[in-house]
């Protein structure tokens, strides 16, 4: 999820210093957040056997509170410097 996050980042600031970006770099965007862990483990969940719908489902949990939980902590790093 960092290279996500940080492929994101990227292009905000592109996108505010500019304003223009390529077709390809938004389709590289794009299939990067498509091959992160968040959409791979939302396609478990909905694509995968009954039986392991719950277990999938905890750790699809588990990684968006990670996520949060970073996102808090880079937050907290930007309000204190």
């Amino acid at each position: 999820m960092d290279n996500v996050h940080a492929a994101a980042a990227t292009l905000l600031h592109r996108v505010a210093e500019s304003g223009e970006i390529s077709i390809s770099v938004l389709r590289d965007f794009a299939e990067l957040v498509l091959r992160s862990e968040l959409v791979e483990a939302s396609r478990q969940v909905l694509e995968g056997p009954p039986e392991f719908a719950v277990r999938r489902a905890l750790e699809l949990a588990s990684l968006v509170l990670g996520v949060r939980v970073v996102c808090d902590a880079e937050e907290g790093k930007e309000g204190a410097g």
